[in-house]
């Protein structure tokens, strides 16, 4: 029976044996299963299933979320929300809420083969820990910022702290007794209720600043310099 160029018009059911192939596009309600490749659908409105691999190489990936805990929803995704599926580690910019963790947690420290008096700029963006492994010589005047394009003060809210540890190769001429954040002088409250005013006669020199946001570009510095030898 050759139907080229004609319709089929009709009610009730129709039974097939067999496979069903077209050519064109088939719009219409299917009730049980259905088998075989779609090439170009786009849409799968209320799929309950989707057939997933283990995929652990990209270092770009993006996690899918919807917008209400049910329902017929659109996945979508978020450029703030990343997940390097080779390393395991997942990005955002913020965490909300309280955070109970087990197991290992681990820091990063940023280490500079070099002393801080000839590294000024404090990348946060490279962690909160720097090491400098060269011994210190001079005195130092360290920058605190995010990076060269993003400052610490546009990176905090008003009401929120972060802590800083920077680590020298100590000799007793190389100190640090001052700070700036963004390229600004900030007033430091030192522990003891002085800055410090030579470095330690060996091993390393920990300077710890406690940095609270109280206002826009206004920040409360509290300090501490230990030695370890």
């Amino acid at each position: 029976m050759d139907l080229n160029s004609n319709d089929i018009t009709g009610t009730g059911d129709i039974n097939i044996t067999g496979t069903i192939t077209s050519s064109g596009s088939v719009t219409a309600n299917v009730t049980g299963n259905v088998t075989g490749n779609a090439d170009t659908a786009t849409t799968a409105t209320t799929a309950t299933n989707t057939t997933v691999a283990d995929e652990s190489s990209d270092t770009s990936c993006f996690p899918l979320f919807v917008t209400a805990a049910t329902g017929d929803l659109p996945p979508k995704s978020g450029s703030n929300l990343t997940f390097d599926s080779s390393a395991g580690i997942l990005g955002a910019t913020t965490f909300a809420g309280n955070v109970d963790l087990s197991g290992l947690l681990k820091e990063g420290v940023n280490i500079t083969a070099g002393k801080l008096s000839a590294n000024l700029n404090i990348d946060l963006a490279n962690g909160m820990v720097h090491l400098f492994t060269t011994t210190e010589d001079a005195t130092a005047l360290p920058n605190i910022r995010v990076d060269g394009s993003t400052s610490l003060n546009s990176s905090m809210s008003t009401g929120e702290a972060i802590t800083v540890v920077l680590i020298t190769t100590t000799a007793a001429a190389g100190y640090s007794a001052e700070l700036q954040i963004d390229g600004s002088a900030v007033t430091e409250e030192w522990l003891g209720g002085s800055a410090p005013s030579t470095g330690g006669s060996g091993g390393y020199d920990v300077y710890t600043y406690n940095i609270i946001k109280t206002a826009d570009a206004t920040f409360v510095v509290l300090a501490n310099l230990v030695n370890f030898a």
